[in-house]
């Protein structure tokens, strides 16, 4: 249904002149990724506002697809599937840190010693996602393949990105422990898509 609408598109546009007849395929390939991101937005609202879970879709969004665009890992072979994939990470996100805050496992309370548990448990998470970034990352897939050049260029944004996020996150823990969780989620969402990426990396050759 994308490519058709892509495709529909640049057909108008290229009628009218607007586009060289020469780059149709190009053109065709970036309005399918732009309505593919389009609806996985729309999605994503969806969700939140079915769920009532604003903050976590947001925060998780915000937090995770800039450490994606840089670190890579597995990509799904179509954008149907690129969809279905965001989809369930999203609906995943948003029961685990509802479990979370309403269970005991986690409270949203201010003591000094809810706030150093949630620091270290914070801390833990980082820890893992930052062994895996610092070690694998960018992690290239068939379908996102990467030259020298934009691997090293990825590497270090991935890095600079993870440490920027890694510090917000421990600061949101002392003045707002439920954003501090979403991206502490996030990071472990993204370790696991690395870890996936790897796998399937392995797998094809």
């Amino acid at each position: 249904m994308l490519v058709k609408l892509a495709k529909q598109v640049v057909d108008w546009q290229i009628r009218k002149e607007y586009l060289p007849k020469e780059e149709r395929a190009l053109y065709e390939y970036a309005y399918e990724a732009l309505l593919n991101q389009v609806l996985n937005i729309s999605i994503a609202i969806l969700i939140a506002l079915w769920m009532h879970a604003a903050l976590p879709v947001f925060v998780f969004l915000v937090s995770y697809i800039p450490l994606r665009s840089y670190c890579g890992g597995y990509h799904a072979r179509t954008h149907g599937g690129c969809t279905i994939l965001s989809t369930l990470l999203i609906l995943g996100v948003c029961m685990l840190e509802k479990a979370i805050t309403e269970g005991s496992f986690i409270g949203l309370h201010y003591t000094t010693r809810d706030i150093f548990d949630m620091i270290v448990m914070m801390a833990i998470v980082f820890g893992i996602s930052g062994s895996i970034i610092f070690r694998f990352a960018p992690v290239a897939d068939s379908n996102k393949p990467l030259d020298e050049e934009e691997t090293v260029h990825y590497r270090r944004q991935g890095k600079v990105l993870w440490l920027i996020e890694t510090c917000v996150g421990l600061l949101l823990c002392i003045w707002f422990r439920r954003a501090a969780l979403i991206v502490g989620i996030s990071h472990l969402v993204l370790s696991i898509i690395l870890c996936l990426g790897i796998i399937k990396q392995r797998i094809e050759k």
